[in-house]
């Protein structure tokens, strides 16, 4: 099928949808983070996290020297080893398999910003880091992640009122932004258990203008119910444990599974050990599935949507990944748009794809895949359901299906 523009890693949580706030219109909402300071963290906000904030900095050490696994395989897992699509059946089907807010008993006065978790990056103003997919279906992809120096309000029933620090993602492929969100992320103080209360989204036209997407928030409708909160990370990791991890029953909803522990993995960013398994997978399409590896300190070294951890803040000054200063590079360059030429028509298109997979075409439009210019060509099928093909706009030649 095609996956929406919200998610180009085609990440379980799946696209953020339609459903639009009142506050927000299509550009940036005064209220929210602007991105003319991100470049001043490399200097400010990082020299506060090294020295300014040493209650932070002494936390996150004693976090690293108290990791707590209850399981540990000792399997060894090359880098590679999980690139790609998973291709395993859904081993879950319903949120009743997972825990969810009515098991995490939380309260307002325990829910803080900023912190630290033992298998998480640092939720700290400042922090960055970068994840890197060659592979990509859609060309070279890359990740920016920003810890923002922001905070964001909430009230919710049940819960009360509290701060989530605001965690920028920046997506880009072949060098070229496509997409932004803010996402609100604070933790429990009492636990280490990192949450997730919603984002909020944009796409990058081809001038280089956020559009605004969706967005889902913690405590306000949602489809015929209201949105939840996620768990991201538990601050202690077992074996085995459940857990929805997007409480957007309509737009967001995924759980997450704790897979295996004691992992030792190598990326571009170092090799590391002591790492664990999460799988996640959606609950509103269950064949979306993506396995992560964490680490201890760095937070998720290997994403099997988004790829490799290329830079990370939080690594030793020693270590040549730990230089950030990249982040944000791309987007001060000029957008380079050359709309596409196509030398095949769109009927053209639709009947080289109904060649390959029989059924009822049911939409045409022209998109970047596979690191080529193509036709989508959306095809019902009697058995198998939706799918797509991808054809070449200048060659008619099928690059790939979905």
């Amino acid at each position: 099928m095609n996956q929406p523009v919200r998610r180009m890693s085609d990440r379980p949580n799946g696209h953020i949808g339609s459903k639009t706030s009142a506050t927000l219109g299509d550009g940036w909402p005064a209220r929210r983070p602007q991105l003319e300071g991100i470049e001043m963290f490399d200097k400010q906000g990082l020299e506060r996290l090294a020295s300014g904030r040493p209650g932070w900095l002494a936390r996150w050490r004693a976090a690293l020297m108290a990791v707590t696994v209850l399981t540990a395989t000792g399997f060894a897992l090359a880098g590679g080893a999980f690139a790609g699509t998973i291709s395993d059946p859904p081993r879950w089907k319903s949120d009743k398999d997972y825990s969810s807010l009515k098991d995490w008993h939380l309260k307002g006065e325990n829910i803080v910003p900023h912190g630290v978790n033992p298998l998480y990056y640092p939720i700290v103003p400042g922090h960055k880091h970068v994840h890197e997919r060659p592979d990509h279906p859609d060309g070279k992809y890359r990740k920016e992640t920003v810890v923002l120096d922001s905070t964001e309000d909430f009230d919710i029933p049940g819960i009360g009122k509290f701060k989530t620090a605001v965690v920028q993602e920046e997506e880009y492929i072949d060098g070229v932004l496509m997409q932004r969100a803010l996402n609100w992320f604070a933790l429990d103080k009492t636990t280490n258990s990192v949450y997730s209360f919603g984002e909020v989204s944009w796409e990058i036209n081809e001038e280089g203008k956020p559009i605004f997407e969706g967005t889902w928030r913690a405590g306000e409708l949602d489809g015929d119910g209201v949105a939840e909160p996620g768990l991201l990370m538990p601050g202690t990791f077992t074996v085995g444990g459940r857990y929805i991890f997007d409480g957007s029953q309509s737009t967001a909803y995924g759980g997450s599974e704790n897979m295996e522990a004691g992992v030792e993995i190598t990326v571009p960013a170092g090799t590391f050990k002591n790492c664990v398994r999460v799988r996640e997978q959606g609950l509103v399409k269950l064949s979306d599935i993506t396995d992560k590896i964490w680490c201890p300190v760095v937070g998720v070294v290997l994403d099997t949507s988004d790829g490799k951890l290329i830079v990370s803040a939080a690594l030793p000054k020693d270590n040549p990944a730990s230089d950030v200063s990249s982040i944000g590079k791309l987007r001060e360059k000029p957008l380079k748009y050359t709309p596409p030429v196509a030398k095949v028509s769109g009927d053209q298109a639709t009947k080289i794809a109904l060649a390959e997979i029989p059924g009822k075409a049911t939409s045409v439009k022209i998109e970047r895949k596979k690191g080529k210019n193509v036709y989508v060509v959306e095809i019902q099928t009697p058995k198998d359901g939706e799918k797509d093909v991808f054809v070449d706009i200048e060659s008619g030649k099928i690059v790939g299906t979905d």
